[in-house]
């Protein structure tokens, strides 16, 4: 508090005047911090008022700032959850409906037409599906997955095409809070059908081959540097491969070196192949030497920790390779195959390619592919084709991957065939689609081949083999072959085709009849499991007709029930029951309609269990919504909770007290009244009062 001092005589006016005007001054500055605490209700207006405090109210500022943006975002991350969460429920709805449909349907009182009139009801839940699939919301396409800004589902010839990424968007939250805004492939189920090819292609190396695309000699890529080249325990060169990119980048630069060597020394030490390439190894031909001559030894070896000569494949772990005129190999390299591989690297074919057969949506095309150059002509080829296929590598096991994105009825399924069997083309690139090294386990969607075992008899209640009897072939003449599969036959093609044939021959024999009169085999073109009797045979007068015994479905599994027969070869062909389509919610959508409108009483039982599956996975899938919802919710409240605290804080450090300021506030004006009071009497006073 400020006053002006009573102690103050026989000094000059002025020194007065300052005195006092500095005890006002004071007073008045301090009335008027109090005045702006006052009127904005703040006890710490800027750092200059306590600077502890005002740093400690900086960094409480600055949480809250970030405490609101994190608010926004877990409101937005709420109204995209609320989103999915409302989209899955009535896709579940329109499954659901769906399901009940088909049970209905399997009533035997269920005639043609009504089914055909449910096949348009189902039709349009296809259609709200495709809507649903479809929709938008704050984020983007709900199932747009990493692409939200484009409709993820697309009509495509009478099918459904799935364009998003199998994985949707995530918004990180903070503290372990992550939440999907959308979702990818995985509520639609598989969007995508894979031929994976049966044929390790096993690319040669080429000059062009990438140094990147090297497995190298220890299966562990190659990691270029220094290499010393040494002749007869003499190092002639060094050379430095840290800036090759290609195989022959690194053979140029060897066999650079050695000549450079050759030049100094006048020596010739590699012969006319030089440095160069063999299979998948790099060939170093070492100079011949006359017999009463040393050989020319020549050795790689890495500087310091290096390993790029044991990742080329031009020395061994113990160090003992020795290139020499009579052995010029290095280590093999395992190239991978890649898109600019040449279709002349691919040491897997053995003869030319030739023209393959597609099949999908319901079109058959016929493929040249005796111009491919590279695989990546044979990419274009078979994406050209606007089937809504894709080709992909396996680069774990060089194989060709065709995929099929477009779900479809089973007649729009993928099925790549032969054209000619001279030039067995999809064979030997290992895409096609039935083939005798096809898994029995792909069949039917990848349901697989059931049989029925275990049979007994009704009356003594004794093992039975006639009970295990999966279907009977009846030939031409009359004659059943009843064929019983175990488990040993329906693992591929190969195998239950010698089980065909073999329990044929089998019972032909006991017979007394040839076993030639009948065989199976694999047809060519279009796929399909074939049945041939010889109709050269008098006894032949019928066609081949197959029988379901038992209640086992191996023969419609097989396709065998609706074979067609060919009077001309004698061959019932059945149909091709491993092709290849996405199994997702609009695949069993389009099964269901298309099993109504055929009157397909199986067609319905086995949509309805696939149905099934759909509405499983949409109640997993919003579960999980549910799930990160609850989360949220939990996330949202202890956001609040840290925020009341942070601002309850920060008021006790910032606001004023208005009672203490108000009451401090009246007493300086008492003492700024009292002061000027002081001031104007003491400006009074002159040297009589003094002397007086």
């Amino acid at each position: 508090m400020s006053g002006i001092p009573s102690g103050i005589s026989r000094i000059p006016n002025l020194l007065i005047s300052r005195a006092t005007s500095g005890s006002l001054n004071r007073t008045n500055l301090i009335m008027a911090r109090l005045q702006e605490q006052l009127a904005t209700g703040l006890a710490i207006n800027r750092p200059s008022d306590d600077a502890v405090k005002a740093a400690t109210i900086s960094l409480i500022n600055e949480r809250l700032e970030r405490g609101a943006q994190l608010k926004r975002n877990m409101e937005h991350a709420d109204a995209a959850l609320l989103e999915l969460d409302t989209a899955l429920g009535e896709a579940t709805d329109l499954a659901t409906k769906a399901r009940e449909i088909a049970l209905s349907q399997l009533n035997f009182s269920s005639g043609p037409d009504e089914r055909r009139g449910q096949a348009v009801v189902v039709q349009s839940l296809i259609d709200g599906m495709l809507g649903v699939a479809n929709r938008e919301g704050v984020a983007g396409h709900l199932f747009g997955g990493t692409t939200p800004g484009r409709s993820p589902v697309e009509s495509f010839l009478g099918g459904y095409r799935y364009r998003a990424g199998d994985e949707g968007l995530e918004t990180d939250l903070g503290e372990g809070v992550v939440v999907p805004i959308t979702l990818g492939a995985s509520v639609m189920g598989s969007t995508s059908g894979r031929v994976v090819g049966d044929v390790d292609l096993d690319p040669d190396l080429t000059g062009e081959t990438r140094i990147a695309d090297l497995r190298g000699a220890r299966g562990l890529g190659v990691t270029l540097g220094e290499v010393s080249i040494q002749m007869n325990g003499e190092e002639i060169a060094r050379v430095d491969l840290s800036h090759a990119d290609t195989v022959q980048d690194v053979i140029d630069a060897l066999e650079s070196a050695i000549r450079g060597y050759e030049a100094e020394s006048e020596t010739e030490v590699l012969g006319p192949e030089g440095v160069s390439i063999s299979g998948k190894k790099i060939l170093i031909d070492v100079q011949s030497v006359p017999a009463d001559e040393d050989p020319m030894e020549i050795v790689f070896e890495d500087v310091g920790a290096g390993t790029s000569a044991l990742d080329l494949g031009l020395n061994d772990d113990d160090g003992s390779m020795i290139f020499s005129q009579d052995d010029g190999e290095g280590m093999g390299l395992d190239p991978r195959i890649t898109w600019t591989t040449p279709i002349e690297a691919l040491s897997a074919l053995d003869e030319p390619l030739g023209e393959i057969r597609i099949r999908a949506m319901g079109v058959s095309q016929v493929v040249d592919l005796s111009g491919a150059q590279s695989v990546q002509d044979l990419r274009d080829l078979i994406e050209g084709t606007g089937l809504g296929l894709r080709v992909e590598i396996d680069q774990e096991s060089d194989r060709l991957v065709v995929v099929n994105e477009v779900a479809g009825t089973r007649d729009m399924a993928l099925s790549i065939e032969e054209v000619d069997e001279e030039t067995p083309t999809a064979g030997a690139l290992g895409i096609r689609t039935l083939s005798l090294s096809t898994p029995l386990s792909v069949f039917n969607d990848g349901r697989g081949v059931e049989f029925v075992s275990g049979g007994v008899d009704p009356v003594s209640g004794e093992p039975d083999p006639t009970q295990d009897i999966d279907f009977a072939i009846t030939l031409g003449n009359g004659f059943e072959i009843g064929i019983n599969l175990g488990a040993e036959d329906v693992r591929t093609v190969e195998t239950l085709l010698a089980a065909i044939n073999d329990q044929a021959d089998e019972q032909l024999a006991d017979a007394g009849l040839d076993p030639d009169l009948f065989s199976a085999s694999l047809s060519t073109s279009p796929n399909g499991i074939a049945l041939t009797q010889d109709t050269s045979d008098p006894t032949i007068e019928d066609g081949i007709t197959v029988e379901a015994k038992n209640n086992s479905p191996a023969a419609w599994q097989l396709g065998l029930l609706d074979g067609i027969y060919d009077e001309a070869t004698g061959t019932l062909r059945g149909e091709d029951r491993a092709t290849v389509r996405p199994d997702n919610v609009f695949t069993q959508l389009l099964d269901l309609r298309t099993a109504l409108e055929d009157d397909d009483t199986f067609g319905i039982s086995i949509a309805a269990g696939n149905l099934e599956e759909v509405i499983s996975r949409l109640a997993e899938t919003r579960a999980v919504v549910g799930g990160h919802t609850q989360r949220l919710e939990q996330a949202m409240r202890h956001q609040e909770e840290r925020t009341l605290l942070d601002e309850t804080v920060r008021s006790q450090i910032q606001d004023l007290d208005f009672v203490e300021a108000a009451s401090r506030f009246s007493l300086l004006q008492t003492q700024l009244q009292a002061g000027y009071q002081s001031a104007a009497q003491l400006n009074r006073l002159s040297l009589l009062d003094f002397l007086g």
